[in-house]
C-alpha cells in the first residue's frame, strides 16, 4: 500500500503542490510562533553580567507564592523587587550589600543607576582612573564625566553636589550592562536605604539562606535574574508571553483552516478518481486507508519543511520584536535542545491537520454505492455534510453564548485581547463552517440582476455555485477567515482604544495643565513640592502603580479565583483635580491606611479589602469611597505613599492665567542653584502642557505601540490567510479544464470562457467577504455594547 501510494503521489505532485506549500507555510507560522514563546516563557538565556564575579547572589523572592484552593503552590511576580527585611540581614553579618536606585550626572542617560562603592566588585568594574571615593561627596562614573569635576547629581529624587574621584568601567570583552554611578557605601545608604541584594561571604552562608522563608539565592546562570532590569524584563516578557499566545491562538487557527481547505479541495478534485476505485471493487475502508497514507507522506513533507523554515523564522521575529521594543534587547530564540518541543508540537499538528483534512474529504466519496460512484463523481451533493453544519452551528451557539455573556455579565473582559480574538474565532469560523449553505443564497442574490438578460454568466455562475457548493465554498473560505479575523480584530482593537482614551480623557477632564517628566525617571520630589506650593494653584501629583489582589466576584455563588492577579492602580496625594465620579463615600479622606474602588468590585464604604503593594508589602485597607469604572482606567485609588519606590508620573493642576505662569517659572528655574564651575543640569527635565494635549500625546504613543502588535498579529495571518486563497484559488481553477473545454467546444470563445470563470470568482469573493463583514460586524456589535 506504501509504495501504491508513494507511485500515486509522483504521478499527481501537481495537484499536491498547492497543499503542499500550504502546509509548509502553515506550520511555519506555528512553528515560529512556538519558538518565540518558548523562549520568552524560559528563564534568561544570557549570562550573568551585574553579578558576573560573585558567588551568589541573596535577594528577597519577587513573587508572591501561595497555594490555592486545590493546595497547588502557585507564583504570582510583584510589580517591584521587594528589599531584603532586617531580619534577614542581621543574619549575613559581613555580607557585601547591593543598593540600587537612579542616580542622573547631567547630560547622563535616563537609565543611570547608584550604587555604593563594594558593589562595584560584584561585575567586576575595574578603575581606570583615579581613586574610589572615600567621602560622602565623591563618587565614581563609568562614563560622562571626568576626575576632578565637581557635578550636579540627581540621586534618589534629590539634588546633591559631588565631586568626580575616579571612572570605572565593567570587564573587557562584556557589554556594558548599566550605566552606573559609585558612591561611598554609606551615601547610598543614606541615598537608597532598602537592600536590593546582598553577596554572601561565602558558599556555606548561601546555602543557609536557601532555607529562609521569603528569601532566593541564585547561583551559576540564574545570577543573570539578578542584573538590573530583571525583573522588568522578566515583565515584559510576560505580556509578551501574553502577547504572542493571542497572535499564535490567530496565526494557527488561519493556518489549520487553509491548509485543511486545501486539502479538502485536492481530494475534493479526484472524486472520479475515488468513484473509480469503488465501481472496481475497492472497500470504502481500502480507499480512505491508500488517500490516508498519501496524507501522512504529504504531511511528513511539509512539516519537515515548515519546521525547518520555522528555525529560521523564530530568530528573525525574535530580533523584529526587540527592535521595536516589544521585548528585551537581548532577546533571541537559542537554537538549543528547547527548541525541540515547540518543533514537535508544530511537526505534529501538520501531520494530524493534513490527515484528517484528507480523510474527512475522502470518507464522503469512498462511502458512495458503487452503482452511484461515477453520478457522484460528476455532481455533488448539495448543501454541506450534516456534521460540518452541526460543528458550524455549534461554533457560533458558543460564540453567541460567549459574547452575551461579556456584554451582560463581564463588560470589562471586552477590553481583552484574547477575549476579543476567541469570538472572532467562533464566529467567524463557525460562519466558515457553513459557508456552504450560506454561499448559494448569496450568490443567488448577488447575480439576480445578472440573469435579467445580461448575458449566460449570471446564470452560469449561479448552477455552478448551487450545483458544488462545497468546492466553492473550499475555494473562498480562506479570504472569508482572514477578512472576517482581521476586520475583527483590528475593529475590537480599536474599540478597546476608544474606550481608554476616553478615560483618559475623564480623569484629566478637571485639569487645565499637566506637569509631565521628559524622562522615565519620574518627577523630583522636591519640584512636587514647589509645584504644591504656588498659590492660586489646585493640584493632584499621580503615580501609577499596580496591586496585587484577587479577582471581585460576579455573583454570590462565584468561586474564589486560584491566585491574586495584577490590577492597575494610581496614589495621589489630593482629590482636588481628579476626574473621578464618585458614588459613595469621599476621597476627601483618603490615606494610606484607606483606599477607593470602582463599582465592579461590588464593595462598599467601611468595608476592608486584603491587597500587596508593587513591593509585595500586605496591606489591608478600609474602603472610603466608591467610583465609577472607566474601562482601561485604574481600578483603585490608593494613598500618596502606597506607589512603592516610583516616583511620580505627573501632576494634574487647574489654575489661571496668573498662577499658571507661575507654575511655568517654577518648572524652568533651576532645582538647586548650581555653584560656579559645577556641571549642572542645563535643561528641564520636566514640561508642563494642556491637559487636552497631554491626553492626545499618551492616547499617540498608546496608538503607535498598538499599531506595532498588530503588525504581528494581523500580519502574518493576514499574508499566509491571502497565499493560501490563491493557492486554494489557482488549485480549483487548475482541475476545471474540462469544463473550460466543454465551453468551448459549444462555441464559447476563449475570452468569454475566462470571463465566466473570473466573474464566478468575483461573486464568490463578494459572497464570501459579506459573509466575513457580517461575522464580524456581530462582534463588533456585541463588544460595543459592551463596553
Amino acid at each position: 500500500m506504501l509504495s501504491v501510494a508513494a507511485a500515486g503521489l509522483r504521478t499527481r505532485w501537481a495537484s499536491f503542490a498547492g497543499p503542499l506549500a500550504a502546509l509548509a507555510l502553515g506550520v511555519a507560522v506555528i512553528a515560529t510562533m512556538a519558538l518565540v514563546l518558548g523562549a520568552a516563557s524560559d528563564d534568561p538565556h544570557r549570562l550573568p553580567r551585574r553579578f558576573a564575579a560573585a558567588p551568589a547572589v541573596v535577594q528577597a523572592d519577587p513573587n508572591l507564592r501561595l497555594r490555592d484552593r486545590y493546595g497547588t503552590p502557585t507564583a504570582v511576580p510583584f510589580a517591584e523587587q521587594p528589599a531584603l527585611s532586617a531580619a534577614v540581614l542581621a543574619r549575613f553579618p559581613g555580607a557585601a550589600l547591593d543598593r540600587t536606585f537612579p542616580a542622573r550626572l547631567p547630560g547622563g542617560p535616563a537609565d543611570q543607576v547608584g550604587h555604593g562603592w563594594s558593589s562595584a566588585a560584584f561585575a567586576p568594574y575595574t578603575l581606570t582612573s583615579g581613586r574610589a571615593p572615600t567621602r560622602p561627596d565623591e563618587l565614581v562614573t563609568s562614563g560622562g564625566a571626568r576626575p576632578g569635576q565637581r557635578v550636579m547629581v540627581r540621586a534618589a529624587g534629590r539634588d546633591g553636589l559631588y565631586t568626580v574621584v575616579g571612572t570605572a568601567r565593567p570587564p573587557s570583552g562584556t557589554t556594558q550592562v548599566e550605566h552606573a554611578v559609585f558612591f561611598t557605601d554609606a551615601e547610598a545608604a543614606r541615598l537608597s536605604p532598602p537592600v536590593d541584594a546582598l553577596v554572601p561571604t561565602d558558599r556555606a552562608s548561601a546555602r543557609r539562606a536557601a532555607d529562609i522563608p521569603g528569601v532566593r539565592v541564585l547561583t551559576g546562570r540564574d545570577r543573570a535574574l539578578a542584573d538590573p532590569g530583571a525583573l522588568r524584563d522578566r515583565a515584559d516578557l510576560t505580556s509578551l508571553t501574553s502577547f504572542l499566545g493571542v497572535a499564535a491562538l490567530l496565526s494557527a487557527s488561519v493556518s489549520l483552516y487553509v491548509t485543511a481547505g486545501a486539502f479538502g479541495l485536492a481530494v475534493a478534485r479526484r472524486r472520479r478518481e475515488l468513484a473509480l476505485l469503488r465501481t472496481l471493487g475497492a472497500t470504502p475502508v481500502q480507499v480512505v486507508r491508500a488517500v490516508g497514507i498519501e496524507a501522512v507522506l504529504v504531511g511528513l513533507a511539509g512539516s519537515t519543511a515548515g519546521c525547518a523554515l520555522g528555525l529560521f523564522g523564530g530568530p528573525l521575529l525574535a530580533r523584529w520584536l526587540a527592535r521595536h521594543a516589544m521585548a528585551p534587547a537581548w532577546f533571541t530564540v537559542p537554537r538549543t535542545a528547547a527548541c525541540t518541543a515547540p518543533l514537535t508540537l508544530a511537526f505534529t499538528a501538520g501531520v494530524l491537520v493534513a490527515v484528517l483534512a484528507v480523510v474527512a474529504a475522502s470518507a464522503r466519496a469512498a462511502t458512495v454505492r458503487p452503482a452511484e460512484a461515477l453520478r457522484e463523481a460528476e455532481v455533488e451533493r448539495r448543501g454541506s455534510g450534516l456534521p460540518r453544519r452541526l460543528l458550524g452551528l455549534a461554533a457560533l451557539g458558543c460564540g453567541s453564548v460567549l459574547l452575551l455573556t461579556v456584554a451582560a455579565l463581564m463588560p470589562g473582559t471586552a477590553l481583552d485581547a484574547k477575549t476579543d480574538v476567541e469570538l472572532a474565532l467562533l464566529i467567524v469560523g463557525g460562519a466558515a463552517l457553513l459557508a456552504p449553505t450560506l454561499l448559494p443564497p448569496l450568490v443567488r442574490m448577488l447575480t439576480w440582476p445578472l440573469t435579467r438578460g445580461a448575458g449566460p454568466g449570471g446564470l452560469l455562475t449561479r448552477e455552478r455555485v448551487t450545483t458544488g457548493s462545497r468546492q466553492a465554498a473550499s475555494t473562498v473560505v480562506p479570504l472569508m477567515i482572514t477578512l472576517g479575523l482581521a476586520l475583527a480584530v483590528l475593529g475590537a482593537t480599536r474599540t478597546a482604544q476608544t474606550v481608554e482614551n476616553r478615560g483618559l480623557h475623564r480623569q484629566s477632564a478637571p485639569a487645565d495643565l499637566v506637569v509631565l517628566p521628559t524622562d522615565a525617571s519620574g518627577l523630583p520630589p522636591a519640584l512636587v513640592a514647589r509645584v504644591h506650593a504656588v498659590p492660586g494653584v489646585a493640584a493632584t501629583t499621580v503615580t501609577d502603580t499596580s496591586v496585587l489582589t484577587r479577582e471581585p466576584a460576579l455573583t454570590p455563588f462565584h468561586l474564589e479565583a486560584p491566585a491574586p492577579v495584577p490590577f492597575p492602580a494610581i496614589a495621589i496625594d489630593s482629590p482636588a483635580v481628579l476626574g473621578v465620579h464618585v458614588r459613595q463615600g469621599s476621597l476627601g479622606g483618603l490615606n494610606d491606611a484607606t483606599v477607593a474602588l470602582d463599582r465592579s468590585w461590588h464593595e462598599h464604604v467601611g468595608q476592608t479589602i486584603h491587597l500587596w503593594l508593587a513591593d509585595g508589602t500586605p496591606a489591608t485597607l478600609r474602603v472610603i469611597a466608591v467610583f465609577d469604572a472607566e474601562p482601561g482606567g485604574p481600578r483603585l485609588v490608593l494613598g500618596p505613599h502606597r506607589a512603592g519606590r516610583a516616583q511620580p508620573d505627573r501632576i494634574y493642576l487647574r489654575a489661571g492665567r496668573a498662577a499658571a505662569a507661575a507654575v511655568r517659572a517654577v518648572v524652568r528655574s533651576p532645582h538647586r542653584v548650581t555653584p560656579p564651575g559645577t556641571r549642572g543640569f542645563t535643561t528641564p527635565d520636566v514640561t508642563v502642557v494642556a491637559a487636552s494635549r497631554w491626553a492626545a500625546t499618551v492616547t499617540d504613543r498608546q496608538a503607535d505601540q498598538t499599531r506595532v502588535g498588530l503588525l504581528v498579529m494581523i500580519g502574518i495571518a493576514a499574508v499566509y490567510g491571502l497565499i493560501g486563497a490563491v493557492a486554494t484559488a489557482a488549485t480549483a481553477i487548475s482541475g476545471r479544464r474540462r469544463e473550460v473545454a466543454l465551453l468551448r467546444r459549444i462555441g464559447t470563445t476563449r475570452l468569454q470562457a475566462v470571463g465566466f470563470v473570473c466573474q464566478e470568482y468575483a461573486l464568490l469573493t463578494a459572497a464570501g467577504a459579506l459573509t466575513a463583514v457580517a461575522a464580524a460586524a456581530t462582534v463588533l456589535i456585541g463588544l460595543h455594547l459592551a463596553v
